[in-house]
């Protein structure tokens, strides 16, 4: 009974297969298993390294953006503290000076004007605000004039800069009245007043600066020049031909210094020859013989009567007189011809400032088969013709 049953050798050995299947396949799986907890964590890692790699981009990003905030927010600090100082510093005198007359005024109202019985910050606030509304009439006034002037409504701004000046003097007489030895002058009375009386003009030097700086931002030309400015040397040197010259460059807006000096210089060249032609036309009409009188009709039957020789009366030579005047277009070509006979037309229409056909039609010309010689040329002035010396 208790014997068993020996079993089939093919099944033994197919249930040992079937356990080493079943094993093989466990330690498969724990491979797999193992293999994809390795890959998770590799993943894991890789995601946490990208997503460290991705903060700290977006952290540099951030904090580049900060600097770069912080870099615009800066340049717009300086950008306008130099855009402050630029409007401060041609006003910062005038804040000055209305300063040293306001300190004044308050001086004198703490210690004259003020009631006694008032304690010490009543004191300072009454005469702080009596010489901030004395000192501030003519400022304002001043202020309204300035921007009068900027608009261009010049008429008003020149009665608001005469009734700045007036409220000034009243106020500078005020200050005078405050610190005077009666009506005997001290350094404090008048350091004071002028303090109050400047400041107008102060203020109209300001004002035409930033009139010329508009002017300059919409347009240079409606600056008008000065005409050219000669150096030291030249001026010493020459003192009256640059004033001269200078003059000229205004009359013929010219702004180069050496074309105003050359057609200054042209034009007086033009002018002498001009005088020398007229002193001449004078000499040849004093000099020349007086012109005989018709032969008067003779009745039939009068007797015959010998003629007398009458000596020729001479009129006294006077001295010309030489009167300054503008030259004309072919006084400015004959001197720009005298100055450079051989030129071509072209520099003469320039030196001359006319066109090229008044040149042509005022030019001396030689006679036709003579070569060009200055001497041998013709030059006429205002119509009448002139000998030029070689």
């Amino acid at each position: 009974m208790f014997r068993r049953t020996p079993e089939d050798p093919a099944i033994v050995a197919a249930r040992a297969a079937a356990n080493r299947e079943s094993a093989a396949a466990e330690v498969e799986r724990a491979r797999l298993v193992a293999q994809l907890d390795r890959e998770q964590q590799e993943a894991n890692a890789e995601h946490t390294r990208r997503q460290a790699i991705a903060d700290e981009q977006e952290r540099r990003r951030r904090e580049a953006a900060r600097r770069i905030d912080r870099a615009e927010a800066s340049a717009r600090r300086r950008k306008a503290r130099a855009m402050f100082l630029a409007k401060l510093r041609p006003v910062l005198p005038l804040l000055l000076i209305n300063g040293g007359a306001a300190y004044a005024q308050a001086a004198y109202a703490y210690s004259e004007i003020a009631p006694a019985a008032w304690n010490g910050p009543s004191r300072v606030a009454f005469a702080v605000a009596f010489s901030l509304a004395l000192e501030s009439i003519a400022v304002y006034v001043q202020w309204h004039a300035h921007d009068a002037l900027m608009l261009k409504a010049h008429a008003t701004a020149a009665s608001l800069r005469r009734a700045a000046w007036g409220i000034a003097a009243v106020v500078a007489a005020i200050n005078y009245a405050h610190f005077a030895n009666g009506i005997a002058p001290t350094a404090a009375a008048i350091a004071f007043a002028l303090l109050s009386l400047l400041s107008p003009w102060l203020w109209g030097l300001h004002t035409r600066r930033a009139q010329h700086v508009q002017l300059l931002a919409e347009d240079a030309s409606l600056i008008d020049d000065a005409g050219v400015e000669f150096s030291p040397k030249r001026r010493r040197m020459f003192p009256i031909r640059s004033l001269m010259a200078a003059r000229w460059s205004i009359e013929h807006n010219e702004r180069d210094p050496r074309k105003a000096w050359d057609g200054y210089n042209a034009e007086r060249a033009a002018r002498a020859a001009a005088r020398q032609a007229d002193k001449a036309i004078r000499a040849e009409k004093i000099t020349a013989p007086p012109t005989a009188d018709p032969t008067p009709e003779v009745p039939e039957h009068a007797e015959p009567v010998t003629p007398t020789s009458v000596a020729p009366v001479r009129e006294p030579v006077r001295p010309a007189r030489v009167t300054a005047r503008s030259l004309t277009a072919s006084e400015r070509v004959v001197a720009a011809h005298i100055a450079d006979p051989t030129a071509p037309h072209g520099q003469i229409a320039r030196a001359a400032n006319v066109s090229v056909s008044t040149v042509k039609r005022h030019r001396p010309h030689p006679e036709i088969g003579s070569p060009f010689r200055p001497d041998a040329a013709a030059t006429t002035v205002n119509g009448t013709p002139v000998e030029v010396a070689a």
